[in-house]
């Protein structure tokens, strides 16, 4: 798919004069046909996954960034997914097309970039946990960062770093790299708490487990 000047800068969230300075020094990839500057989609993701720059993959020029004081802000009954029928060659596929995005979004770019950090290092962190995410940070139209938990039907091999198959699946997708920190910071905490832990191997009611998580977070902040 080719890109104009303008696409591209919705897609990193830049001002279009940076973009062409970018075009300029030739810091970007592009081509020159018949006098007329073409980009290549697939070139550009992977020149700003090189870079570790925010990609935009919704058609909202602007966002906030949303800051995480407590996961329960972000969660909700749509943030949970039970009895999945995943397998462990699909099963990102599988997960991404469960996610409830907008139409204009491309799932394909949110696929890619989860299994490019796979690919890096299995994100299964041990106990059953796995914690996949893209490598950079993602903007896809929603005002808050994404947290999903998927429980599989069966636990899966995800080449987990203690060799335990994997019971339960916590999806990130950040808006920037400090949401993605903070993020994580809570949910270690959260994993350090055996009723948090508990909670998600005996995959408690949806409800249950956010009470569980407001009284951790709740306790902490006392």
């Amino acid at each position: 798919m080719d890109l104009t000047i303008k696409d591209i800068s919705v897609l990193l969230l830049k001002p279009e004069k940076e973009i062409q300075g970018l075009i300029k020094k030739k810091e970007i990839p592009f081509q020159t046909i018949n006098d007329k500057l073409l980009f290549n989609k697939q070139q550009i993701i992977e020149w700003a996954l090189s870079r570790n720059i925010p990609i935009n993959i919704s058609n909202h020029e602007k966002m906030s960034e949303y800051h995480v004081e407590t996961l329960n802000t972000i969660l909700d009954e749509n943030s949970f997914f039970y009895d999945c029928d995943l397998s462990e060659k699909t099963y990102i596929e599988q997960m991404v097309n469960l996610i409830d995005l907008e139409k204009n979004v491309d799932k394909g770019i949110i696929v890619q970039l989860l299994k490019n950090r796979e690919e890096l290092m299995s994100t299964a962190i041990g106990n059953g946990i796995s914690l996949p995410h893209p490598r950079i940070p993602l903007m896809v139209g929603k005002n808050k960062p994404l947290i999903n938990f998927f429980f599989p039907k069966n636990p899966l091999d995800l080449k987990s770093l203690d060799e335990k198959p994997v019971h339960t699946i916590i999806l990130m997708i950040s808006q920037t790299i400090k949401q993605h920190l903070s993020m994580l910071a809570h949910l270690s905490f959260l994993l350090s708490q055996e009723a948090f832990r508990f909670a998600l191997a005996n995959r408690l009611n949806y409800k249950e487990i956010i009470d569980i998580i407001s009284h951790i977070e709740d306790t902490r902040n006392k």
